[in-house]
């Protein structure tokens, strides 16, 4: 019995042709853009922040500017095992000229996701106003070194309503 060298699969978006995206989605793409980066992690600063919701508004923000091409991958859920496969994917596709944000889970309730923080060229982090603690957000960019950062994006705490929709799409099979 051989062992599969492949790449995990994961998740991937190419971004879509879409309109001009808002003013405010345009700067942060353009601050993000000066850190010169082929491959970015979207980091989320704690368990359940939007960071899936970030990086399909970096995807937005990108889409008029058709180069490099722009890949999503969403690694949520990786186990330890495919971390590495999906940083040696991640650079294959850096070297061969795209652009790509992976999306991780929180580093403090899921630690397999560090190899990818660690092998990007930056990061961003993703808060929710009202949830994070300022702790949870320090030690996640301890964990990662803050200068790795470009910045981060906030989004507001989401109403009950929002929640229990959010609850609901995820039993749904």
């Amino acid at each position: 019995m051989s062992a599969d060298s492949s790449p995990p699969s994961a998740p991937e978006e190419t971004p879509p042709a879409s309109a001009v995206p808002s003013a405010e989605l345009s700067r942060l793409w353009f601050a993000l853009d000066r850190r010169a980066w082929s491959f970015l992690t979207v980091v989320p600063a704690h368990p359940g922040a939007p960071a899936l919701d970030a990086a399909q508004a970096l995807m937005e923000a990108g889409s008029p500017y058709p180069e490099p091409p722009l890949r999503l991958v969403d690694a949520t859920g990786i186990e330890p095992a495919g971390a590495p496969r999906l940083v040696l994917e991640v650079r294959r596709r850096v070297e061969q000229g795209e652009r790509v944000i992976v999306v991780i889970d929180s580093l403090l309730t899921h630690p397999a996701s560090l190899p990818l923080a660690l092998a990007a060229d930056t990061a961003l982090l993703c808060i929710t106003l009202g949830e994070t603690d300022f702790g949870s957000a320090e030690k996640t960019l301890r964990l990662v070194g803050a200068d790795r950062f470009a910045g981060s994006v906030t989004f507001p705490r989401p109403s009950k309503k929002q929640r229990r929709a959010d609850s609901d799409k995820k039993k749904k099979p």
